[in-house]
């Protein structure tokens, strides 16, 4: 666990000195740019935290959300250099005075739940595991084979649907914490409200962290109501 603390320590740290620009679309996604879009035709200019350079529709662009949520964030924004990942959705910035990340880190407190030790370890009792329900399968196949978020599956133990995700960085985990989101929301719009377990591990199989997260907690993390990061320091199973 300890080494685990170390990594995201290293992490925040090399990030602390950079500020990226936000790009909010229509749909309440986020993609993290190095900075303002540009506006060629009907398409914006988009250059990634990484410095790939990309495209989307203009009109999928929320100007006015873009503009108050870096207004609003200006100075707080965490910006990772990932040079293995695309377009990254769905990360808020922590808001200051809430505490941050990297001061969670630093105090030595990030440590993962017992639970992460053995995630998705079947049990030898009988009737433990069941089928995920289809329609909460085909919920969470649609945000996350969407977002090309890859390495992720379901289980249902014991009756509590349990989700498994590798993440090797910060915004791998604020990623899948809002696709979640989005996932779980979709499902209470069709009247089945579903709660998850969600654990995350690293490629390496260390544990990244563990959450339990219910409609309300979705509901307003799509919102906006509370920031992924905020979601993260004040939810994460120690």
């Amino acid at each position: 666990m300890k080494r685990l603390a170390g990594i995201f320590l290293l992490l925040f740290l090399a990030a602390a000195a950079a500020q990226a620009y936000v790009v909010k679309l229509k749909d309440g996604s986020l993609v993290f740019a190095r900075i303002k879009y540009e506006v060629k035709g009907a398409k914006a200019i988009i250059t990634l935290e990484n410095g790939t350079v990309t495209q989307i529709d203009l009109d999928k662009v929320d100007v006015p959300g873009t503009d108050e949520y870096n207004k609003k964030y200006s100075g707080n924004v965490i910006a990772i250099d990932t040079p293995d990942q695309k377009i990254i959705n769905q990360r808020e910035a922590v808001p200051t005075p809430a505490t941050r990340l990297q001061d969670l880190a630093k105090t030595g407190k990030l440590r993962p739940s017992g639970l992460m030790s053995a995630p998705g370890t079947p049990s030898s009792a009988p009737g433990s595991w069941q089928p995920v329900d289809p329609l909460v399968q085909a919920a969470f196949s649609k945000v996350f084979d969407g977002g090309a978020i890859p390495q992720w599956r379901l289980t249902n133990y014991r009756g509590k649907v349990r989700l498994l995700v590798t993440t090797n960085s910060e915004e791998a985990v604020f990623t899948v914490l809002s696709a979640a989101a989005r996932a779980l929301n979709d499902l209470t719009e069709r009247g089945k409200d579903t709660v998850i377990e969600i654990v995350l591990t690293t490629s390496t199989n260390e544990p990244a962290g563990a959450f339990d997260m219910g409609p309300e907690q979705a509901k307003q993390l799509v919102n906006g109501t509370i920031a992924v990061g905020d979601y993260f320091v004040r939810n994460v199973n120690l």
